[in-house]
């Protein structure tokens, strides 16, 4: 039983000698007090207190009964709390109540009315939830939306439209638990912004789904997939992030779902596109050059795409005194008559204090082709340094001279210096850092094998193996590059 209902209280216990048959009936006084607050929700309990009194303080027998105005919602026999049924107390409709408490009166006591209480019934509040049976969909597919409404005090009745955007697509009766249901044929590809509308009535107010994306698949978008890291270089141990970024031709459509990002066919790892973008981040690449992709898998708007290839180097951690060197491609392709840049990343051994230089050099060319060396930036914090490898072919033009290749090389390798970095002053404590700079000697005529020739054909298409040498401080290390070279 609820812990508030309308009940009678006896307040006069004390019993006096009764009335000699004819007297005139003793007057009696009804106080009716509402317990709960003036104003509530449709739905909502509304409990009070009546209490009956005579006015010489002899006990009342009879019954109490209890108006909503004009209309009685309960009537209760005069028991030392006695309670009105279950659910008496609800169902009141929005708008100004007028309840009172009436006293029939019995053999001696008088019949009365008790002050009136005002009670204020406001519409209830409700909530509206949105679930579709299939998402995404198929153009010309079917699904079925279904919209719960819910009243925060009472049940709910009336009706619910269904909307996509500002279009009606129909509307359902509430059955018995608040729940309306519409079937619907999806004929137009795209993201359909559904919302359910629930109108209300005089007692339950009106609410709004939360907006549901229904995705239609017809033509998907096409994407474009970028890939880029935090750092590049970085060095071996060091964590580097890569981000991939994703949009959709025309903007139309927001891309879902899920990159993994690889190398050639090992994945490595995997994260969610949020807001065009997913970031996933390691400190597990090997040192050495890394071609790394992104791949997008799509969704139900947008095409799959994969990034192009980001070649990120991860720079050996060197020793004392021994320099490093890493070639950012192992393998290039170019056609005869383009260039072609390779990234290339030095380190200067730690243990070097005294000022040192590293010079750079290529052999192995093929014939009619040039390298050349250009700086790019120095990290003084690291001890690093980085360089562009340059190698330019020729495409075939007439050099008044049918030369065919093969004529003996004039030198295997060509010791010129392409960058030259500086490392300058003995080192200082873990804090006093090597300071780095570049010098630089532009190389303009580096060239390969048959120096000086002209043939009408150009740098020959094949596939050449091309050394790189790193020299400081009377160490050398050195890295091979394949160049292939298409017509």
């Amino acid at each position: 039983m609820p812990m508030h209902r309308f009940v009678w209280i006896m307040a006069a216990l004390l019993l006096f000698p009764g009335f000699a048959l004819g007297q005139a009936k003793v007057p009696s006084t009804v106080a009716l007090e509402v317990t709960t607050p003036l104003t509530a929700f449709y739905g909502e309990a509304i409990d009070g207190l009546a209490q009956v009194t005579a006015s010489d303080g002899t006990a009342v027998t009879g019954t109490v009964t209890f108006y909503d105005g004009t209309k009685s919602f309960c009537t209760l026999t005069l028991v030392n709390g006695a309670s009105c049924p279950e659910g008496s107390e609800k169902g009141f409709g929005t708008g100004t109540h007028l309840f009172t408490a009436v006293y029939a009166g019995d053999a001696t006591h008088e019949a009365a009315t008790s002050n009136p209480v005002t009670v204020l019934v406001v519409q209830d509040t409700t909530t509206t939830a949105l679930a579709s049976s299939a998402n995404p969909v198929a153009v010309g597919g079917g699904t079925v939306y279904t919209a719960t409404v819910a009243g925060a005090h009472a049940s709910t009745t009336g009706t619910v439209t269904f909307m996509d955007g500002g279009t009606v697509m129909g509307s359902s009766p509430l059955n018995a638990s608040g729940t309306g249901m519409l079937s619907v044929l999806m004929l137009v590809g795209g993201d359909h912004p559904v919302t359910a509308v629930y109108v209300g009535n005089g007692n339950s107010a009106s609410s709004t789904s939360a907006v549901l994306h229904e995705m239609v698949q017809g033509t998907l978008s096409t994407t474009t997939t970028t890939l880029t890291g935090s750092a590049n270089p970085v060095l071996a141990g060091q964590s580097v992030t890569l981000t991939a970024k994703v949009a959709a031709a025309g903007g139309k459509a927001t891309p879902t779902g899920t990159v993994t990002f690889a190398e050639g066919s090992t994945v490595l790892g995997s994260a969610t596109v949020n807001a065009g973008a997913a970031a996933w981040s390691t400190s597990a690449l090997m040192a050495g050059s890394h071609s790394l992709v992104a791949r997008y898998a799509g969704d139900g708007m947008t095409a799959a795409s994969s990034s192009a290839v980001l070649n990120e180097v991860v720079q050996t951690q060197t020793s004392e005194g021994s320099p490093g060197m890493t070639i950012g491609l192992e393998t290039v392709t170019v056609a005869a008559g383009d260039t072609v840049s390779i990234p290339v990343v030095m380190n200067m051994g730690s243990g070097m204090g005294k000022a040192t230089t590293m010079s750079l050099s290529c052999s192995g060319l093929p014939e009619e082709s040039t390298c050349s060396f250009v700086p790019g930036s120095s990290g003084a914090a690291a001890g690093t340094g980085t360089s562009t490898l340059r190698i330019a072919t020729s495409a075939p033009r007439d050099c008044g001279s049918s030369t065919p290749y093969g004529v003996p090389e004039k030198s295997a390798v060509l010791p010129v210096t392409g960058l030259l970095l500086a490392l300058a002053g003995r080192r200082r404590t873990l804090k006093g850092l090597l300071a780095l700079f570049f010098a630089v000697t532009m190389v303009s005529g580096m060239t390969g094998c048959g120096t000086g020739n002209c043939t009408d054909l150009g740098t020959r298409p094949g596939t050449y193996t091309i050394t790189v040498v790193g020299s400081a401080g009377g160490a050398q290390v050195s890295q091979k590059v394949k160049l292939v070279v298409t017509p």
